[in-house]
């Protein structure tokens, strides 16, 4: 039977409730081009390998698959507080304080968010691409942590994970608009490299989380094709990996 290769992040470790993980490309059944745990139930990918790729994702975390939430991702800065599993339409942040509650996000080349509260037991975890790093969804996702749950952003332990990295992601004026110059440079007539994840991490500092608190994955999914997805490298034959984050009653 395949085992999922799953990515766990150290800043975590020493919290015995705490369920997270970030899915690579390695361990399911899917075929060529989606090879291996392409979980990416929207991807041209066969529907039933897809199924069986979660089902061993989910069971190598050992969380039933009928307590996640499953965010339907819109590239947006929607947040949603969620009590129950299920689908939630239109959002790309989820934030809970209920045990057994299992937080999901898909990605092949956006960031992968993690958040952590160990005081006030929330979490959170937020799908950050150009578009909703341009509107702050991280920040946002903080303010909603704290105006809700009463967190304090000092609390907060933090986790950027895989994701296209400034070397390999060239964007063009109409996106470096939207970012502070110390995110981009130019590297050919109206193109530009832009360093998403160095503005993730400013939001999370600016919202208050203390650097020594935030663990940051530098891998780069669009050149590692060995080990993830990406969909600005393969297009619609790229297939996803999945963050999950949950605390346990």
């Amino acid at each position: 039977m395949p085992k999922p290769e799953i990515k766990y992040y150290s800043l975590f470790e020493k919290f015995p409730e705490l369920v997270h993980g970030f899915s690579t490309r390695i361990g399911g059944v899917s075929q060529a081009p989606f090879t291996s745990l392409n979980l990416g139930a929207s991807t041209p990918d066969d529907a039933e390998r897809v199924r069986e790729n979660r089902r061993l994702f989910f069971k190598a975390l050992n969380i039933p698959q009928e307590r996640i939430v499953f965010p339907r991702q819109v590239h947006s800065a929607n947040i949603r507080i969620v009590n129950h599993p299920g689908i939630i339409a239109a959002c790309d942040a989820l934030i809970t304080a209920q045990n057994d509650l299992f937080l999901s996000i898909q990605t092949a080349d956006c960031f992968p968010v993690f958040l952590f509260d160990p005081n006030q037991r929330v979490v959170a975890i937020v799908h950050s691409g150009w578009r909703g790093t341009a509107k702050n969804i991280v920040g946002k996702t903080i303010r909603q942590m704290i105006a809700h749950f009463a967190v304090q952003p000092a609390h907060i332990l933090a986790v950027i994970g895989p994701g296209v990295q400034k070397s390999c992601y060239q964007v063009d004026e109409t996106v470096v608009l939207h970012f502070d110059a110390e995110f981009y440079r130019q590297d050919g007539p109206a193109h530009y490299l832009l360093d998403l994840q160095g503005a993730i991490h400013r939001q999370m500092t600016d919202a208050g989380i203390r650097g020594e608190h935030i663990e940051v994955d530098l891998e780069c999914t669009h050149c590692r094709s060995d080990l993830y997805y990406s969909y600005r490298r393969d297009g619609k034959q790229s297939g996803r990996m999945m963050g999950i984050i949950g605390l346990r009653g």
